[in-house]
């Protein structure tokens, strides 16, 4: 397949094999993944790497330092019929499900924004590695649809989930940390030097043992219901999507005569008036 949204290597080691990485290559639309074109490269390419014995760990991330990616390309689904809609969900819950039940281990490394989809995969990451200037957000909630995926769950405690499910505010790096949903953070231009270092002390484990682990976690996780919620949730959001509901055409109308600039301010202005006052510095 020649790729044109995402860009693909082969990196051989020293010891332990080969690291595969893939951008996702469109900086000048912030990573947005066009549906049908994008999902499809990227799992192509993840199935190149899964097929791969050398290869034994992938690290996923974004050109650019703006953003890891923005999530769907909205463009591109506009005026769609819900069985249409619900194809489109259903694609990407596909990619979603490749990166989470891939046999070797993905590196997620985080440059600026994580969005919707976006911030979906690089929470599906067995390991997640930040830049200081990433956030995590899935602002659907605000302009009358869902999160794609019910991932958080999982990954951290019932009210962290709750607050960003329900208000669509952002987490900034130092949060994703303490809710345990990144493992570090670094700087921006150390973050590429990172990835690989933990790629790297990856491919030093014995592979088997390592995919094997990794399969019985993803069990634990479908013990939980992981798999069901994904599943229902998805449905959910194509229903939600396909609602036509006041608040979502009221939105939609700002779109159409504003841009996306007075969208985002239509939209996430009221948040940022009523947002949590920040903490006092503490003097020494």
């Amino acid at each position: 397949m020649e790729y044109r949204d995402i860009l693909v290597e082969r990196h051989a080691l020293e010891r332990g094999g080969a690291v595969g990485t893939i951008v996702i290559n469109r900086p000048d639309q912030l990573n947005a993944l066009r549906m049908t074109i994008t999902d499809r490269e990227l799992i192509h390419a993840l199935d190149g790497f899964e097929a791969d014995d050398e290869v034994r760990a992938i690290i996923l991330t974004g050109a650019g330092e703006r953003a890891f990616s923005t999530g769907w390309d909205l463009s591109l689904i506009e005026d769609t019929s819900i069985p249409a809609l619900e194809g489109l969900i259903r694609a990407n819950t596909d990619l979603f499900l490749k990166v989470w039940h891939l046999r070797q281990p993905v590196i997620a490394a985080v440059n600026g924004h994580a969005v919707g989809t976006g911030a979906a995969i690089a929470m599906a990451g067995d390991l997640t590695i930040v830049s200081e200037t990433a956030r995590l957000a899935e602002p659907e909630i605000r302009h009358g649809a869902l999160s794609p995926f019910l991932i958080l769950p999982f990954l951290t405690h019932a009210k962290a989930v709750h607050e960003f499910y329900y208000t669509g505010d952002a987490l900034d790096a130092q949060a994703m940390v303490r809710l345990g949903l990144a493992n570090a953070v670094v700087p921006p231009e150390k973050l590429a030097d990172e990835a690989m270092r933990a790629a790297s002390r990856l491919a030093l484990v014995p592979p088997w043992g390592l995919q094997i682990k990794k399969r019985s976690l993803r069990a634990a996780y479908d013990a939980m219901g992981f798999g069901t919620a994904i599943r229902q949730h998805a449905l959910a959001d194509t229903l939600v999507i396909g609602g036509d509901f006041p608040e979502q055409r009221a939105l939609q109308e700002v779109l159409q005569k504003e841009g996306m600039r007075g969208f985002l301010e239509a939209r996430d202005g009221p948040f940022r008036e009523t947002a949590r006052p920040s903490a006092p510095s503490r003097k020494p």
